[in-house]
């Protein structure tokens, strides 16, 4: 019951500070040459950026269509109660709905098209053969969105976060493992590693501690009610970080009691960002 009513109050917060704080918001879109297709990208700023020259931590939100509404008050509201430092948050998103979301996702979050059956039940059917994108997106990242927000916002290049959630998370896997430097913090909650039969973790086996050496912070999660591969991708990424000495204070991995897959994404995302951002 203490649990249900935490998250029962962060969602009465969010309603109330969308209205009273009036989030300061700017929308645009953004043709990615690498991908070939168009994103929506909202930027929220926090309190008072605009009229100063202060730098500020970046938090990039995969899966901003489904999370958006959850996060868009997140950060002023956390702000106000002094939970965490200021952010700027991006969400990457893209026109369109429910199908729209589902297709992009399977396309850019993915590394390869579906190949064991657990992946073909469980990618989006009408994306499957668009799957496999995920190295271009990784790309569009590097080399179009960040140095956008960096040459428009006030984004401080040193503190940059990657935020994702199941199939998001594969996709901030796929980053840490292959460009751990390109992000300084990672959020990954609920990782679905299970793709092709777990095969990113073999990319997590080419990890060494020194490619890590400039990541910061690592937020990890996985509910407890989930299914036995979300629960076994969690291990071998929490596993592998800790092999290559990322532990404690920079990493925390949580496995969220009372929890299944869905449940647990606003608890995660909370967490993720009080570790990665609490302020000091």
């Amino acid at each position: 019951m203490k649990r249900i009513s935490i998250v029962s109050m962060v969602l009465w917060l969010i309603a109330w500070g969308g209205a009273c704080c009036g989030a300061d918001v700017q929308r645009f879109e953004m043709r990615s040459e690498t991908v070939g297709a168009t994103y929506t990208i909202e930027v929220v700023l926090p309190a008072g950026a605009a009229a100063g020259d202060a730098r500020y931590p970046v938090v990039y939100c995969l899966d901003w269509y489904i999370l958006g509404d959850y996060l868009q008050s997140l950060p002023k509201l956390m702000d106000m109660g002094r939970l965490t430092e200021p952010f700027v948050m991006v969400g990457i998103s893209q026109p369109g709905g429910m199908h729209e979301w589902a297709t992009t996702r399977t396309r850019d979050f993915t590394p390869g098209r579906p190949t064991d059956d657990y992946s073909k039940q469980n990618t989006y059917p009408r994306a499957v053969e668009l799957a496999g994108g995920m190295t271009r997106f990784s790309t569009f990242l590097k080399n179009e969105l960040v140095p956008r927000i960096e040459a428009s916002f006030p984004a401080d290049p040193s503190r940059r976060c990657l935020m994702g959630y199941s199939l998001g998370g594969l996709m901030g896997t796929c980053v840490l493992a292959q460009d751990p430097q390109l992000f300084q913090y990672y959020l990954i909650g609920s990782p679905s590693l299970w793709y092709n039969d777990f095969g990113l973790a073999v990319e997590l086996d080419k990890l060494t501690a020194e490619k890590l050496r400039g990541v910061r912070g690592v937020y990890l999660s996985v509910g407890d009610a989930e299914s036995w591969e979300m629960l076994k991708g969690y291990g071998l990424l929490r596993d592998a970080l800790m092999k290559r000495d990322l532990r404690e204070p920079q990493l925390k991995a949580e496995i969220i009691p009372d929890s299944g897959h869905v449940g647990g994404m606003p608890i995660s995302l909370y967490n993720g960002l009080r570790f990665l951002f609490r302020r000091k």
